[in-house]
C-alpha cells in the first residue's frame, strides 16, 4: 500500500471518527463497528500526521484540539492596565511549583510577538488550571477558541495589520460566524502558505545556556529593540522530565568524571530541597539588525546562537508541537523570577482615542468605558502641546478626515468646545468647511450677550425642574462671588428658590410688552414689529416654541416678591429679614443688567458648538458668563439624552473641552457648582474636560470627579512640574515612574485602573491645523 493510499483510507476513517465524536464525545468507540475499522486507520494517520505540521481539528469556546499528544491547548492574552512592568509575584510562582509539577501537562509557553504597531505576549498550555492561576493575577481570562487560531495563525508572522475603528485589525482574519468554510480548514490552508513563505522569510537563533547573574528579563527593552519575530520560551515543571533531564546531565557527565555534582542536584531534587524547571528558548526573527541576538539574550537570561539544523521542521510544526530537545537547559526556579510580566495595556473595543505607547504599540484609551466617571483633565504648561493634544482628542473622536474636513463620526460624538485665545480657529473652520458636518459657531461679546437667570421650564419632570433651580440658586451665587459679595447663605438660597416656583405657579410676574425689547433686544423688537406686533402686544400672549424664552419671568420680578415679603408681618422675623437681604442681592445683580433681561444666547440644536471666550476673559463675569452659556447648551443635550433614553436609543457621547479652567475656579461658589454638576452629567454621557496650566489650577475637590488625568510635560522643567503633581495628587509609584518616563509630546494618561503612555500620530497637514505657535507659519 503506498503513501498516499494510506493517507486516503486514514482520513476516511478518522473523517468517520471524527463525526461520530462530534455529534455525540459520549459514544465508547469500543461499543460499536470503528472500533475495528476507524481506530486502526486513525492510529495509522496519527503516526503519519505526527510529523507534519501543526494541524487545528477542532475549535471549542475556550480552547482549539491540536495533533498533539494532549490535544486541548489554552492560552491567555498578557496584558495589563499600563505600561509598567508587573512580574508574576513569587506567591504565584511558588504555587506553580507546589500545586503542578506532579502533572505531566505541567508545562507552558511563553510567546512575545513584536511586529510594527502589534507587540503582545500570550501564554499557552494544555493545562487550564495552570493558565487560570497566572490569569487570575493579570485579571485576564482565558482566550477564545477562535482568539486562539487567530493568534496561532499571528505567530506565523505572515499576517499584517491597521488601524480602523480606533482599533489594531488584522488584514487576515478567520471569521467563524461568515466563513462557510469551517475555521480549522482556513487555518490549514493560509497556514501551509505562511510556512512555505517562512522557510525562505525567516531565521532562526537558539538559546544554548542560560546566562548567570541576570536577575530579571527586561522585556520593556527588549520590546525597543529593532526587530520584527516571535521569541518562543517553553517551561517545563513536570516532575519526571525534570528528573529525566537530570539523569541525563549525570550519563554524559560520567565522561568527564565530574558526575558528583549532578547525583548531588539529583538527591536533592528527590528530597524536595531545591525546585528546577526545564527551560527552551527559540526566536523567528523576520527582521532584524546583526545587535539583535545579542540584544536579545541579554533581555531575556539567555545566550542565543544561529539556528540551521532542524530549521525547516521548527518552522513547520511550530515550538507547540515541536522543539530541538539537545538545547533544553535545566535551571533553578530562581530563573522564572521575575520573568513572565504584563507591559502593555490592554485594548478597549469602543475607544476614544489611540496612538503609540511608551513601547511603539498600538494603544487605545475611552474615558468612559474604562472609568466609572468620563471626566477628565489636561494638566500642561504653555509649549507642552496641550492644545494640539486636545485638538487631537477632538479630531479623533468625531473621526476627521483633515483632506475633506468631514466627521464620520459627529453626531454619534457631539462637541462642545469652549475656547479661549482662538486656538481651535483653523480645526474649527475645517469641520465647518464641509457642508455635511452640522456645526455653530457662537459670537463673544456684551452686545449680543443676555442671559435670563429665572428662566426654567416648570413643565419638565420633578428632577429636572429641581436640578434647573439648583443651577440657578447656584449661578446666582457665582455672580455674587465674581463681584467680591457673598454668596446666598442658606437661608437665602431655600427662599430664591421658593420665590422661583412660587412665581412660575401662580404666574404671579409683570406682564411685559413687545415695547419692553425695544432697548434690551433689538434684534427681537424688530423681528416682532415686521411680524405685525405693536409696541403694546403682550410678550406673554406670544405663541409657538420659538417665542416660549419671552413668557417668563425676569429677575426683577424676583426681586418685587422678595421686597414685598420683606415686609410681610404675616412672617417671622428671621424671614424678613431673610427676604429683605435676598432682596438687595437680586437688585445688585439686576443692575449688572445682562442677568436681568430675556435670553439672547441662542443654542442651537447642533453636533459641533464652537464659542471663543477671549472676549469675556478680561471681566469679572466672565466666570458666570461662561457658565450661562454652558448651562443652555447642557439644557438641550440633557433634554436629547433623555429623549434618546425613553425612546431605546443609544446616546451621543458629549464631550465639553474647557480651555483656561484657571479662570473659572478664581470664583469659589464655582467648584461647589461643579461638583455638583459633574456627578449629574455622567447621567447623560457628558464628558467633562478641564485644561489648565498647573495641578494648582484645578481645585482638589473637583480632581476627585475627575476619572482621567492627563499630563504633558516639558523636559527642562519635568522635575519641577512632577514635584508639582507629587503635591496636589498623591500619585502613587507607578504614576512617578510613568511621568519620569515621559517624553516631550507624550501624553501620560492616569485613569481608574492604571497608568499608560500615549503619543499620537500626527501628520504635517494636521499639524498646519493644530498648530497654535506663533513662530511657526503653517
Amino acid at each position: 500500500m503506498n503513501l498516499a493510499m494510506l493517507s486516503l483510507l486514514g482520513l476516511a476513517g478518522a473523517g468517520a471518527y471524527y463525526g461520530m465524536k462530534r455529534k455525540d464525545p459520549n459514544i465508547q468507540l469500543s461499543s460499536c463497528f470503528f472500533e475495528r475499522v476507524a481506530v486502526p486507520f486513525s492510529s495509522l494517520f496519527d503516526e503519519y500526521i505526527s510529523n507534519n505540521g501543526l494541524i487545528i481539528d477542532l475549535v471549542e469556546k475556550d480552547y482549539v484540539c491540536t495533533n498533539t499528544p494532549l490535544k486541548e491547548l489554552y492560552a491567555i492574552e498578557l496584558v495589563g492596565f499600563d505600561n509598567t512592568l508587573n512580574y508574576l509575584p513569587e506567591a504565584t510562582i511558588e504555587e506553580i511549583f507546589r500545586d503542578f509539577k506532579k502533572f505531566d501537562d505541567a508545562f507552558l509557553f511563553y510567546a512575545i510577538h513584536k511586529q510594527g504597531k502589534l507587540q503582545k505576549q500570550y501564554i499557552f498550555s494544555h493545562n487550564k488550571n495552570l493558565l487560570q492561576v497566572i490569569g487570575a493575577v493579570y485579571e485576564t481570562k482565558l482566550m477564545s477558541g477562535q482568539d486562539i487560531l487567530n493568534t496561532i495563525y499571528d505567530l506565523n508572522l505572515q499576517n499584517s495589520y491597521y488601524v480602523d475603528e480606533k482599533m489594531l485589525k488584522r488584514s487576515v482574519n478567520i471569521d467563524f460566524e461568515n466563513d462557510k468554510t469551517p475555521g480549522f480548514l482556513s487555518f490549514k490552508k493560509i497556514s501551509r502558505q505562511a510556512i512555505y513563505k517562512n522557510l525562505t522569510d525567516l531565521d532562526l537563533i537558539q538559546a544554548y545556556k542560560a546566562i548567570e547573574g541576570v536577575s530579571r528579563a527586561d522585556i520593556q527593552k527588549l520590546f525597543s529593540i529593532n526587530f520584527e519575530g516571535v521569541v518562543w520560551t517553553y517551561f517545563d515543571f513536570y516532575t519526571k522530565r525534570i528528573e529525566i533531564a537530570i539523569t541525563s546531565l549525570l550519563n554524559a557527565a560520567k565522561w568527564s568524571g565530574n558526575k558528583e555534582i549532578f547525583t548531588s542536584l539529583k538527591e536533592q531534587y528527590i528530597a524536595g530541597e531545591v525546585d528546577l524547571m526545564i527551560v527552551n528558548s527559540l526566536a523567528f526573527l523576520k527582521k532584524y539588525e546583526s545587535s539583535t541576538i545579542g540584544a536579545l539574550g541579554t533581555c531575556l537570561k539567555n545566550a542565543y546562537i544561529p539556528k540551521d539544523i532542524f530549521r525547516a521542521d521548527s518552522i513547520r510544526r511550530t515550538p507547540l508541537k515541536y522543539r530541538d530537545g539537545e538545547f533544553d537547559i535545566l535551571v533553578d526556579k530562581a530563573y522564572f523570577k521575575n520573568y513572565i510580566t504584563t507591559l502593555h495595556k490592554r485594548s478597549y473595543p469602543n475607544a476614544d482615542i489611540f496612538g503609540l505607547d511608551k513601547n511603539r504599540a498600538f494603544v487605545n484609551y475611552s474615558f468612559s468605558g474604562e472609568n466609572n466617571t468620563p471626566h477628565m483633565c489636561i494638566i500642561a504648561e504653555s509649549g507642552s502641546g496641550k492644545s494640539v493634544s486636545k485638538q487631537k482628542i477632538m479630531a479623533q473622536m468625531i473621526n476627521l478626515d483633515f483632506s475633506t474636513g468631514y466627521a464620520s463620526e459627529l453626531g454619534k460624538v457631539k462637541i462642545r468646545s469652549y475656547d479661549v485665545g482662538f486656538s481651535d480657529e483653523v480645526f474649527v473652520n475645517l469641520v465647518k468647511s464641509n457642508p455635511k458636518n452640522n456645526i455653530a459657531i457662537l459670537s463673544s461679546d456684551f452686545a449680543s450677550f443676555a442671559y435670563n437667570l429665572v428662566n426654567v421650564n416648570p413643565n419638565a419632570s420633578r428632577e429636572e425642574f429641581e436640578a434647573d433651580l439648583v443651577f440657578a440658586c447656584d449661578l446666582m451665587s457665582v455672580i455674587l462671588e465674581s463681584q467680591n459679595a457673598e454668596a446666598l447663605n442658606i437661608s437665602e438660597l431655600a427662599l430664591f428658590k421658593e420665590a422661583i416656583k412660587k412665581i412660575y405657579k401662580d404666574n404671579n410676574y409683570r406682564r411685559y410688552r413687545v415695547l419692553f425689547l425695544k432697548d434690551t433686544n433689538t434684534e427681537m423688537y424688530e423681528k416682532l414689529k415686521n411680524l405685525g406686533f405693536d409696541d403694546n402686544y403682550y410678550l406673554a400672549d406670544l405663541e409657538g416654541d420659538e417665542f416660549e424664552f419671552l413668557r417668563k419671568p425676569l429677575l426683577s420680578d424676583i426681586t418685587a416678591f422678595c421686597k414685598v415679603n420683606s415686609s410681610n408681618q404675616q412672617l417671622k422675623e428671621e424671614d424678613r429679614k431673610a427676604y429683605s437681604s435676598l432682596a438687595m442681592k437680586c437688585l445688585a445683580v439686576e443692575q449688572l443688567d445682562i442677568f436681568s433681561r430675556f435670553d439672547k444666547v441662542n443654542i442651537t440644536d447642533t453636533d459641533f458648538l464652537s464659542m471663543d471666550l477671549n472676549n469675556f476673559k478680561e471681566s469679572s463675569l466672565f466666570t458666570p458668563i461662561f457658565l450661562c452659556i454652558f448651562q443652555k447648551t447642557y439644557l438641550k443635550d440633557r433634554d436629547n439624552a433623555l429623549k434618546c433614553k425613553r425612546e431605546k436609543r443609544v446616546q451621543p457621547k458629549l464631550f465639553y473641552a474647557i480651555e483656561e479652567s484657571r479662570n473659572f475656579f478664581e470664583v469659589p461658589y464655582f467648584e461647589v457648582m461643579l461638583k455638583k454638576l459633574a456627578f449629574e452629567a455622567r447621567k447623560y454621557n457628558v464628558h467633562l474636560c478641564f485644561i489648565a496650566q498647573l495641578p494648582e489650577h484645578i481645585p482638589a475637590g473637583i480632581l476627585k470627579q475627575l476619572s482621567t488625568r492627563i499630563f504633558l510635560l516639558i523636559p527642562s522643567k519635568k522635575g519641577e512640574t512632577i514635584n508639582e503633581i507629587k503635591k496636589h495628587f498623591q500619585p502613587n509609584e507607578k504614576v512617578i515612574e510613568a511621568l519620569n518616563n515621559t517624553e516631550k509630546h507624550e501624553l501620560c494618561i492616569w485613569y481608574s485602573e492604571g497608568v499608560f503612555n500615549l503619543k499620537f500620530e500626527i501628520s504635517d497637514i494636521e499639524m498646519s491645523v493644530f498648530n497654535t505657535n506663533p513662530n511657526i507659519v503653517a
